[in-house]
């Protein structure tokens, strides 16, 4: 259970950052308030603003999205590394583009 909310909490780090950005309708399309306690919440904000994302990462949020799908389903199935992987590639072009 650990390792689940380690990756739990590298996602909900990666949401905070796509708020601080602006310049583009992805960035400005993250919401600011994100309980982020609640994997519920912040896969809801993921999909709300999935759609805004540019092509570079819509996989990685999909993914992220995906995972934390299972938090509550199947958190034994979630995979660490592909969420970890995503979160980097999100984090990695929220800062070179917002």
């Amino acid at each position: 259970m650990k390792r689940v909310m380690t990756g739990v909490l590298a996602v909900a780090l990666m949401v905070p950052a796509l708020t601080a950005c602006g310049g583009n309708s992805f960035c400005d399309a993250a919401p600011e308030d994100i309980d982020m306690n609640d994997p519920g919440a912040v896969k809801t904000a993921l999909e709300d603003v999935v759609d805004e994302a540019p092509d570079e990462i819509k996989d990685d949020i999909e993914v992220v999205i995906e995972q934390l799908g299972l938090v509550e389903s199947d958190p034994a199935s979630i995979d660490i590394n592909a969420v970890t992987e995503a979160t980097d590639a999100i984090t990695a072009w929220e800062e070179e583009n917002c």
